[in-house]
């Protein structure tokens, strides 16, 4: 598993939520939709979305995804709105983040294998007060799991 742990900073954010519950890691046209939406507000906006990184956040309940937080990276000059757009800071802190080829096939089984033997093996204790990120590439993803101290 390609593991690194290390600090991240706080990340700023423009979001739309995905609220529907269902099984965690199960992709939604819906999700799609709302981070397309996202780029579209920007994109209104005067802001050049194409090197921005794209941002999933989840709040789970064990397997049951709860809400998604579709986020793309906020230009620091982008101002708070009253719109339906979101713009927020993603907490910064120790991550250990798993680097992916983007198979949908295998994401899910890889992130439960780095939370049931990584983990463990390295003595990596999830922080469950914050959510873990995902941080999506063109053919790749990093997995973004907060961990304690």
């Amino acid at each position: 598993m390609n593991v690194v742990v290390r600090e991240l900073p706080p990340q700023r954010v423009a979001l739309l939520e995905y609220n529907a519950a269902g099984p965690a890691g199960a992709y939604s046209e819906s999700i799609g939709r709302l981070f397309r939406e996202v780029e579209g507000w920007l994109a209104a906006r005067g802001y050049e979305t194409d090197r921005l990184r794209r941002i999933g956040v989840s709040f789970t309940d064990g397997p049951t995804l709860l809400r998604y937080w579709c986020c793309i990276e906020a230009p620091a000059d982008l101002p708070a709105d009253d719109g339906p757009v979101r713009v927020t800071e993603l907490a910064g802190g120790r991550y250990a983040v798993l680097s992916l080829v983007k198979v949908a096939a295998t994401i899910g089984p890889t992130i439960g294998r780095f939370y049931s033997e990584y983990a463990p093996a390295h003595g990596l204790t999830p922080d469950d007060s914050r959510p873990p990120i995902e941080v999506y590439y063109a053919q790749t993803m990093d997995y973004c799991a907060p961990v304690k101290q």
